[in-house]
């Protein structure tokens, strides 16, 4: 290993798409100190937008890993001895036992991460286990990340770190007095089962019922897009919810609407949450994943049961009529946000390398 610094960061993941994890990875890169850090990406896959693109105008070098798992294997293991990696960092599930190979071919300390609560079946389960016990440190984003990687991968406890997400608060901040006239209730996130869309259109229905001023936009895009529209229409909704589709403006979306709501089935620590918040966005999340741990004790925030209807209505429905619970909730919820601010994150890794690179 080399001992002067800067050190050499190796931060590999699956893709750069517009994603949370992806997010954090290219904040992260851009932000470290360059006096003490000099930050690597590498990315298994040709999907590279639109970090890629991000990080290559902020002059992060990004090497592309593609190809077969066994040729990756051996290209990863290759770039990081090309490029004098100190040590190496992995994102997500896919990215772990390539990391975890690399490191060990090249004799550097290994960081692993896990920001779901998710099992991608057995190989990947039995292979991301085995990278956990390679690690020097497991970084989780949620103390619910953290004790699911402990029953279903067997990580050991006492390597893992909890690491929040962070969110850029100069980006995603209120807008100015919004009236409550014709309040917009948002989410954002993948057409994708895992997002419960469903549950967002039952609720709409049930709340369109009490205030049918209220409107409803759905952002990002996915493959049952044709079904929630279909579905949407069957509720009497079809004039009442706006489908989006993706949107690399979600301060924009964000800023014009008054109330988030986020109905997944499971999370890890969704940056979209943290998002509505800084923007001064009252939230009502599902109880899964970090959600409770992001909102704490936040009168800006709410937690409801998976699946619960009237969660969502009950509590959307006391901030829509007041005024004084609508502006209370919003200062409290870019109070909270403000706590997660990316800066926290960035100094958290940081001393975290510098732990592990320690002689």
């Amino acid at each position: 290993m080399r001992h002067a610094s800067p050190v050499r960061i190796g931060l590999v993941i699956g893709q750069l798409t517009r994603g949370g994890a992806e997010g954090q990875l290219a904040q992260l890169a851009v932000r470290l100190d360059r006096l003490r850090f000099d930050p690597r990406v590498y990315v298994l896959s040709h999907a590279r937008e639109p970090w890629g693109s991000w990080l290559d105008q902020h002059h992060i070098p990004c090497s592309t890993i593609a190809g077969p798992a066994p040729q990756r294997l051996w290209r990863l293991a290759h770039a990081i001895s090309r490029d004098r990696v100190d040590l190496v960092h992995s994102w997500l599930y896919v990215a772990n036992p390539l990391a975890a190979f690399a490191a060990r071919v090249n004799g550097v300390p290994l960081i692993t991460a896990a920001r779901n609560c998710k099992v991608h079946g057995r190989a990947s389960q039995v292979a991301n286990a085995w990278a956990f016990r390679m690690s020097r440190r497991i970084v989780a984003n949620s103390r619910d990340v953290a004790e699911f990687i402990v029953r279903h991968y067997g990580a050991p406890r006492e390597r893992i770190h909890v690491v929040p997400n962070g969110i850029d608060t100069e980006k995603f901040r209120p807008s100015p007095a919004r009236s409550l006239e014709r309040p917009l209730i948002v989410t954002a996130g993948r057409l994708v089962a895992q997002k419960n869309h469903p549950l967002f259109l039952q609720a709409a229905q049930e709340l369109r019922a009490r205030l049918p001023q209220v409107r409803f936009a759905i952002a990002g895009e996915g493959p049952l897009r044709a079904e929630l529209e279909s579905l949407a229409g069957s509720l009497g909704l079809k004039e009442a919810v706006e489908f989006l589709g993706e949107r690399g403006d979600l301060e924009q979306v964000f800023c014009r609407a008054h109330v988030f709501w986020l109905t997944s089935k499971w999370e890890g620590m969704p940056n979209v949450l943290l998002e509505a918040m800084a923007c001064g966005l009252p939230v009502v999340a599902t109880d899964v994943g970090g959600c409770r741990e992001i909102i704490g004790e936040s009168p800006g925030g709410v937690v409801v049961s998976t699946n619960s209807v009237a969660g969502f209505v009950e509590n959307t429905t006391r901030w829509l009529t007041s005024e004084e619970a609508f502006s209370r909730a919003a200062r409290e919820a870019r109070q909270r946000a403000e706590e997660f601010a990316v800066e926290r994150m960035v100094a958290r890794m940081e001393n975290l390398y510098s732990e592990v690179l320690e002689p």
